[in-house]
């Protein structure tokens, strides 16, 4: 089997991002990004973009840091990979990261909808901190969890 392995996300990645972003867009509750907007959004020191890969790129997930908590703010897995492990891998690294950073706590949000993520964060040991309403990005208000753990 291939490992998983994660690197930090480049201009040249923003045609799989992109991709990828829209193959789950109707989940994500998002709306159309060109590869400008995701040049720029990459642009951003404020959040970081990884990559992971197998033996191509498979998924790719996005850091936020905010009052010394590190905030997984998306996660992004090809269609054909679902439910191989790659999520769980995504939350491992993201824990990884947050513990050389010296963090100790790390967050993610999603809807009530969103039921598999929902399960996989309660499995990595994420817990229900919050719920409530939300306006997502297609300017839709839906109920939003936050999981958070300590690590």
């Amino acid at each position: 089997m291939v490992e998983l392995t994660y690197s930090m996300a480049a201009e040249n990645d923003i045609d799989f991002i992109r991709e990828t972003y829209q193959e789950n867009i109707a989940s994500l509750h998002g709306n159309h990004r060109t590869n400008d907007d995701w040049r720029e959004l990459l642009s951003d020191k404020s959040s970081q973009y990884y990559i992971v890969h197998r033996e191509m790129p498979v998924a790719w997930f996005r850091i936020d840091m905010e009052d010394g908590e590190l905030w997984i703010g998306m996660i992004q897995v090809k269609p054909m990979v679902h439910r191989q492990g790659v999520g769980r891998y995504i939350l491992s690294a993201a824990e990884n990261i947050a513990r050389k950073k010296g963090i100790q706590r790390i967050g993610i949000h999603t809807t009530e909808d969103n039921i598999a993520a929902r399960r996989l964060y309660l499995s990595a040991g994420y817990e229900v901190t919050e719920i409530g309403p939300c306006t997502t990005a297609d300017g839709m208000e839906r109920v939003g969890y936050t999981y958070q753990k300590g690590i």
